[in-house]
């Protein structure tokens, strides 16, 4: 009599699940006890994870709250080259910021921004988005760079465009992000800087 094969089953948790995990760990202790209060240790007790499986997907625990914005963000080069031959380069640009912000679901980023000041963390919600926007202008800047734009009005219209995002994406959380369209408060965000470049 055959047996059947035996199944394989990797240890722990799934790795898609750990992430989650600590991420709902964070946002529940951030709103207890504050965003300063709270340590990795006691993130990694909560979620029932170790540490090192905490900096497997962190660097810092303020990545915590940035990690689907990250996500979207991680993918903006590529988004940008897969636009349309024939698009003008602030078209492609637009294009590919949508597209990012319509895949970027309510999460932690938009419990950070409703509750900042609840959780303490003001100033490290300031300065993590003006990370995060110099680094999605830098990639516009770059693209823009590429596609003929002269590098200093290319670096100011990078600017202008991460800074509409940023901007939006606080602004959808305020407003109560499963309320309203990320897409629809970035379209008016967009509005200023439309013809930021050709």
């Amino acid at each position: 009599m055959s047996q059947p094969p035996p199944t394989t089953r990797t240890a722990g948790r799934p790795r898609a699940s750990s992430r989650e995990i600590l991420e709902e760990a964070a946002g529940e202790l951030f709103l207890e006890r504050g965003y300063a209060a709270t340590s990795v240790a006691d993130i990694t007790a909560r979620a029932g994870v170790s540490r090192n499986t905490f900096f497997n997907y962190f660097a810092a625990k303020s990545d915590l709250l940035w990690s689907a914005f990250d996500a979207g963000v991680a993918g903006l080069e590529a988004l940008l080259h897969e636009s349309m031959a024939d698009d003008a380069v602030g078209a492609k640009v637009r294009a590919a910021l949508r597209s990012v912000a319509s895949a970027l679901p309510p999460g932690n980023v938009a419990l950070a921004f409703i509750n900042a000041e609840p959780m303490g963390l003001t100033d490290e919600l300031r300065r993590a988005a003006a990370l995060r926007g110099s680094d999605v202008g830098v990639v516009v800047a770059r693209f823009a760079v590429a596609n003929g734009v002269e590098p200093l009005h290319a670096e100011v219209a990078g600017a202008a465009y991460a800074g509409a995002l940023v901007a939006a994406v606080g602004a959808w959380s305020r407003a109560g992000a499963t309320r309203t369209s990320l897409l629809d408060v970035l379209d008016a965000a967009l509005v200023p800087i439309y013809d930021a470049l050709p």
